[in-house]
């Protein structure tokens, strides 16, 4: 096995020189080389000039107007400046890299729909929901069983009974849920304000008799009817056709014409559905 050549670096140009030739490389390089002495390059000595005003003048850049030598435009203008234009990963549109973030964040919660489940996704969730999309999977899994596949049905809660139904049929349940609830609330209405009247048919019978007793009483049957100020006057509500003391029949009409709405409003929904 040959012994490897010993070797020196040359002062001039940093290169390994095999010591039998150092002398005459090194005077070579003396006369005929030189280091730059703002970046330590080694350049034909000739060529120094040259090599300053091509490396070392100072430019500024042409987007971010940051002052450097011309040796680190390339690589600023490439890398570092805030200003040089940048991609936008969701909708290809170029500006410059200090706004792509603030951005991206907006373009990229835009919303998109999937094609395999139908959902509409976010462009920067797209790439994770491809991976776990359950319709995509679906398609790349082999066809199961029926009885498998009856059993990972998924089911979901109704909002309003709370019971479970399976997810296809859920939003046809909840309409016939929803229509229900509301029927029942206004015949449990409807009830309440029919309780209410009965309520308040007694009570108006109850002073009708007393009227009628305290008329019969106090003055002669043939006495003027054409006399309003009397509070024991008989008049007929235009709705029921009851026959009310004058001051009731003012209070009746109003409860009178809201029961007629109910009933009209019961009438209407039960059309309606």
């Amino acid at each position: 096995m040959e012994k490897e050549e010993a070797t020196r670096v040359c002062s001039q140009c940093h290169k390994e020189v095999a010591e039998a030739n150092f002398d005459l490389h090194e005077t070579h390089c003396s006369r005929f080389l030189c280091v730059c002495p703002d970046c330590d390059e080694t350049v034909p000595r000739d060529q120094l000039n040259q090599h300053k005003e091509d490396q070392h003048t100072v430019v500024r850049c042409s987007k971010c107007n940051k002052k450097m030598e011309r040796r680190f435009l390339m690589d600023h203008e490439s890398d570092e400046c805030v200003e040089r234009l940048q991609t936008c990963q969701f909708c290809m549109l170029e500006l410059p890299w200090k706004e792509l973030d603030e951005h991206c964040l907006a373009c990229g919660s835009r919303t998109e729909l999937c094609g395999d489940c139908r959902r509409y996704v976010k462009l920067m969730d797209k790439q994770q929901h491809g991976l776990n999309c359950s319709a995509a999977q679906d398609d790349l899994t082999p066809p199961q069983p029926a009885s498998s596949a009856t059993n990972k049905k998924q089911t979901v809660g109704c909002s309003r009974c709370m019971a479970t139904f399976p997810a296809d049929v859920i939003d046809e349940h909840e309409l016939k849920c929803n229509a229900a609830s509301r029927w029942d609330h206004e015949e449990a209405q409807a009830e309440e304000d029919e309780k209410e009247d009965n309520f308040f048919r007694q009570v108006t019978n109850s002073q009708l008799s007393n009227a009628k007793a305290i008329s019969l009483s106090n003055r002669p049957y043939s006495s003027h009817r054409g006399n309003r100020g009397d509070p024991n006057e008989l008049s007929t509500c235009p709705h029921c056709h009851l026959a009310l003391p004058v001051i009731t029949l003012r209070w009746h009409q109003v409860k009178c014409q809201r029961y007629i709405h109910l009933n009209e409003q019961q009438v209407n929904s039960s059309e309606g559905i």
